[in-house]
């Protein structure tokens, strides 16, 4: 297994609210990279918003050049994250659902011109713990139109040579591994698969479960911790500090025969921010058995 951070985890800005605009500029990619590999990180998960230098309105040639300067700077690039909730998959809209098809196939055309391996997506919500506005989609025809769609994407995942990397997040749908599972194996594509937040299930369940059940579907594996104790979204802390039970993480990551990458997903802290590269670049030599 490789060790990986997310880009939005280099920002200098100390009102850092979870965006990308702080990479601005072909240099700014290249600052990322530098330190990525100074703090002994083997990839970096990009992020694409709707504008922006790297966007859904970027020319594949900016993608190319990202490439070349994560290469020179022997950065691998794990796969390219679409901002979450910018779009959706299950609205009752459909107007929304073809948009979201269109954002998820421009990241996937980006994501090959980048030569990363896969787009991380969420694809839309039942509901948001965090957002008492949003209006709740109902559970079986979100699954419908996310399976629908998925069906629609695949082919030109397959094409195009990359995964949509489905990730499990806290928007009150495809709560089960088994759900998850039997999604993946409906849609039926080898491009397909998951992208699994450790952190993002401890409040509903058990990671190690989860990985056992997915198995080969895992596509990447994210990174985080939370405390149950706390139950909001507050409740997520740095690794180690939580309640991720990491050494049977790493043993059944290790028996589902997972060796890609994982990557953390923190973000800087309040102060001295970038202090948070060197913290889990250290965590996670010890979570991954190298110290």
């Amino acid at each position: 297994m490789k060790k990986a951070i997310i880009i939005r985890a280099f920002s200098q800005n100390p009102d850092f609210q979870g965006r990308a605009d702080f990479l601005a500029s072909e240099e700014d990619f290249v600052r990322c990279f530098d330190r990525a590999a100074e703090a002994r990180f083997e990839g970096v998960q990009l992020f694409v918003e709707r504008n922006g230098y790297l966007s859904l309105e970027s020319t594949d040639e900016v993608a190319r050049t990202i490439a070349r300067r994560a290469r020179a700077a022997c950065i691998e690039l794990t796969s390219l994250e679409i901002q979450p909730f910018s779009f959706s998959l299950t609205a009752d809209e459909a107007e929304v659902c073809r948009d979201g098809v269109s954002v998820v196939r421009r990241a996937m055309q980006l994501a090959a011109a980048l030569e990363a391996p896969g787009v991380l997506v969420i694809p839309g919500y039942v509901g948001l713990p965090w957002d008492p506005g949003a209006k709740p989609v109902r559970y079986d025809l979100a699954y419908r139109r996310l399976h629908d769609a998925l069906v629609e994407l695949a082919p030109r995942a397959e094409k195009l040579g990359v995964s949509i990397r489905i990730e499990n997040v806290w928007n009150m749908f495809l709560l089960s591994p088994l759900e998850m599972r039997n999604l993946i194996d409906e849609v039926g594509s080898p491009n397909v698969g998951v992208l699994f937040d450790t952190g993002n299930v401890i409040q509903f369940g058990y990671p190690e479960q989860w990985i056992r059940i997915l198995g080969s579907r895992i596509k990447e594996v994210h990174l985080k911790d939370f405390r149950r104790a706390v139950g909001t979204i507050d409740g997520f802390v740095g690794l180690l500090e939580g309640d991720v039970n990491w050494p049977e993480v790493m043993s059944a990551l290790e028996e589902v025969g997972y060796d890609g990458f994982l990557t953390a997903e923190l973000f800087p802290y309040r102060h001295f921010g970038d202090t948070v590269l060197a913290h889990t670049s250290e965590t996670m030599d010890r979570i991954m058995g190298r110290k």
